[in-house]
């Protein structure tokens, strides 16, 4: 008997042995389940992410294009403004001299101040006087 008490108790324990290997099997397949629920979480919350940056970058990209139309109309407005200046300075002396006269009339000079800032004689100071404080 002594035999089959042996084999009995072996049994046992290797039932034993058994039942505790199954349960922590099925503690690490739960910890195992419970970090890939947080793993799919987190894969959702970065997709999610990944999603608005993606969105943002599109955003970025039509402003960034409309910028660009903006800065070559304003490439073109300064090519131009640069035009008209060397037109301007190309121009007649007398010309200038006039058009700074009828500046200063609109700005309240009087027809001595003309004549000392633009060093006109007195008849050509009270003509442009008279001429641009009557359309002032």
């Amino acid at each position: 008997m002594e035999i089959s008490h042996f084999i009995y108790v072996v049994f046992v324990v290797a039932i034993l042995l058994f039942i505790g290997a199954f349960a922590v099997l099925v503690k690490r397949i739960a910890l195992l389940k419970e970090q890939n629920e947080q793993q799919q979480k987190q894969l959702m919350s970065l997709e999610e992410q990944l999603l608005a940056n993606q969105q943002e970058l599109q955003e970025v990209r039509v402003g960034s294009i409309g910028m660009g139309d903006k800065i070559k109309a304003l490439v073109s407005a300064v090519k131009q403004t640069v035009s008209q200046q060397e037109q301007l300075a190309s121009q007649d002396p007398q010309s200038r001299l006039y058009q700074q006269a009828a500046k200063l009339v609109a700005s309240g000079y009087s027809v001595e101040d003309l004549m000392h800032e633009c060093d006109m004689p007195k008849a050509e100071a009270e003509l442009i006087y008279n001429l641009h404080k009557q359309s002032s």
